[in-house]
């Protein structure tokens, strides 16, 4: 044969196969640009050493090499769609005379053809894209930038790399998978599957199990802390349940759908459930996939874009003033030292203070239990944030001017509920004068619920602190705290300037944080985010898309003579797009229904696992789950609407 006989084969078996291979060849391009421009981003910011740049290269570090990962995971999937299509032409090779070795050597040319144009297409579309998505990036986290074009050739060898040995891998299992089949086996593999499944009860079972102890753990998490640590058990729990149901439970909801006559012995209906039957096993892999991702999907837009849009709510919470200043509590001068050198400061600059807020406070974790507050050394299910200041502190803020007895208290709760007329501080007991509204000068650093405790005096403070110390080995100290807000044209130098200038006249000072600071720290991280989130959801659909196509495109082929023979004895054309519809129907929503059920019921420790970042705003994220889903749905729905043509038109060729 000619040495270029086997180039031209290789070219020739990709344009025949166009249908199959270009869908292939631009997800593939898509995913590989992906994974450059990301890289390409993680250089450009690292280069450009923006304020925050280091936080954010090395997240889009990490997750770029995550991207890769999955994008190789995604094209061996998509691989076996088409080499299920492309064995029967392999075995019709074998059987003109071609020896296993000449097919390899046209697939090698195949696969040579797809890495190459996949990768260089994506290259240089991510070349183009690269700049624009660093340009986004930083109107993301608000940091000004010029436009400069430039392609980091480091990327570009690591991109070459990483999927030049992808591509390897996937002609190595090919190759392996035609060698390890004879001629006839090559011939019927499209033909495999068409014995009736059974019944797999033991795996129907273990999916119930497993899909309920997901939904279980899921269910019962009640603290961030715990969100973080039995998330991905869950999730392991919830995937398991997931395939197990889609391959063992749909055959037993098929079977029992043929059993139902009435609805079974129904020419649309007898030919769906039929249809499905005698390919579910493959089918429910896929399907199974589907919905994975689309769940995906759904909880990394949903919680990427609550964060990024409940960024200010998050910094309200944490800075109730522009400014926050506070040292520990040493001596009684500490506090009017610490006040008394925030205003000379801004003295020095002209800058007047406003709003301000003074006062002493002990914030501490504590368990609650029927009354009684016992501090812990970590935040876990049970825990509190409880802050404790005196009285005095409380009517001078709050313009009242109330009095307690020395065993009386006023009592403050937000997210929790107190049915008693009396609380312990670490054994000690305070009758609850009345509960009044939590004030919004507490600067909370969490999310979790907590309580807001005024006592008769400061020496009330330090007895809690001396009780904690003795009971639970604790150290926590008192500190007080002067926050204020800034009027007038406020120069750069007196933020530069604050720490150095307080620390010359405060004793042990603990913070001098600005809002504007954490503003910009938060957009960083949070902006980072929701980049890095954008390339997932697109990884994900990618994916979705890609199997939902092929498996209309192989259902298609599978069903091509079974609907000729239908029409054969009399079926119309409009039944038979009634009947596929009805099965398309049936198949590719189910994956989006569980998806949808999946979110649901990760709902709650989705907001849990949201509190380590400080979101505590459940109905922001209520409102983008909505929304995610309906978007979703809606681009499901135009994938299966245009898939669903591609499959009626195999099904219908003569």
């Amino acid at each position: 044969m000619s040495r270029h006989f086997y180039t031209r084969l290789a070219l020739l078996n990709i344009r025949s196969n166009k249908n199959v291979y270009l869908p292939y060849l631009l997800a593939s391009s898509l995913i590989v640009m992906l994974f450059y421009s990301l890289r390409s981003v993680s250089a450009m910011v690292t280069a450009s050493a923006c304020a925050g740049s280091g936080t954010m290269s090395v997240m889009l570090e990490l997750s770029s090499w995550i991207c890769g990962i999955l994008s190789l995971a995604i094209l061996f999937y998509v691989n076996s769609f088409i080499m299920k299509r492309r064995k029967k032409e392999f075995g019709l090779y074998s059987i003109l005379g071609m020896e296993k070795r000449h097919i390899c050597l046209v697939m090698i040319w195949e696969v040579l053809f797809a890495g190459a144009v996949s990768i260089l297409c994506g290259i240089l579309c991510g070349a183009l894209s690269g700049q624009l998505l660093f340009l986004l990036l930083l109107k993301i986290v608000g940091l000004p930038a010029a436009l400069q074009f430039q392609i980091p050739f480091g990327e570009v060898a690591a991109t070459v790399v990483l999927f030049g040995v992808g591509f390897f891998l996937l002609l190595c299992y090919d190759v392996a998978s035609v060698c390890r089949t004879d001629p006839i086996g090559l011939l019927r593999s499209e033909k495999e599957g068409e014995r009736e499944p059974k019944t797999k009860w033991a795996i129907a079972l273990l999916g119930l199990l497993t899909l309920g102890g997901g939904y279980l753990l899921a269910l019962t998490v009640q603290s961030a802390s715990d969100a973080i640590t039995f998330f991905f058990p869950a999730v392991f729990l919830v995937i398991l349940g997931t395939y197990c149901l889609f391959v063992a439970g749909s055959i037993l909801f098929l079977k029992l759908l043929r059993k139902n006559k009435g609805f079974y012995y129904k020419p649309k209906n007898f030919i769906s459930v039929s249809g499905m039957m005698y390919r579910m096993k493959q089918n429910a892999v896929g399907l199974a996939n589907i919905c994975i991702l689309s769940t995906c999907v759904l909880v990394t837009l949903s919680s990427t874009v609550s964060l990024f849009l409940g960024e200010e709510d998050i910094l309200r919470a944490q800075y109730p003033r522009q400014m926050m200043t506070s040292c520990l509590i040493e001596t009684e001068e500490s506090g009017p030292a610490l006040v008394k050198a925030c205003r000379r400061h801004a003295q020095r600059y002209g800058v007047s203070l406003q709003n301000e807020v003074e006062y002493a406070d002990l914030n501490y974790p504590a368990g609650y239990h029927d009354g009684s507050f016992l501090a812990s050394d970590v935040y876990d299910s049970s825990v509190y944030e409880v802050d404790v200041i005196p009285l005095d502190d409380y009517n001078h803020m709050m313009g009242t001017q109330l009095q307690l007895s020395h065993d009386e208290a006023l009592l403050a709760v937000s997210q929790m509920q107190v049915d008693t007329d009396r609380i312990w501080l670490e054994g000690t007991g305070y009758k609850i004068r009345q509960q009044v509204e939590m004030p919004d000068f507490l600067g909370r650093l969490s999310g979790y619920p907590g309580a807001l405790v005024i006592l008769p005096d400061l020496s009330h403070l330090k007895g809690l602190v001396q009780r904690i110390g003795e009971m639970n080995g604790g150290r926590y100290n008192l500190v007080y705290y002067h926050n204020y807000d800034l009027s007038g044209e406020v120069p750069e130098e007196y933020y530069a300037t604050l720490r150095e200038d307080l620390l010359g006249s405060v004793d042990r000072l603990m913070r001098t944080g600005t809002a504007e600071t954490a503003r910009q720290d938060f957009y960083q991280l949070y902006g980072s985010l929701l980049f890095v989130g954008i390339f997932f959801i697109c990884l994900f659909m990618i994916a979705t898309v890609l199997i939902i196509y092929y498996k209309q495109i192989t259902e298609g082929f599978d069903d091509h003579d079974r609907f000729r023979i239908m029409r054969n004895v009399g079926l119309s054309d409009r039944e038979i797009r009634s009947t596929i519809n009805k099965q398309v129907l049936m198949v590719f929503f189910l994956p989006l229904g569980m998806a949808v059920v999946h979110i649901a019921v990760a709902f709650p420790v989705l907001c849990k696992l949201l509190l380590a970042f400080n979101m505590a705003n459940r109905l922001l994220f209520l409102g983008c789950t909505a929304g995610a889903v309906l978007l979703f749905a809606a681009v499901y729905y135009i994938v299966y609407h245009k898939t669903s043509k591609t499959y009626y038109r195999i099904v219908q060729a003569k």
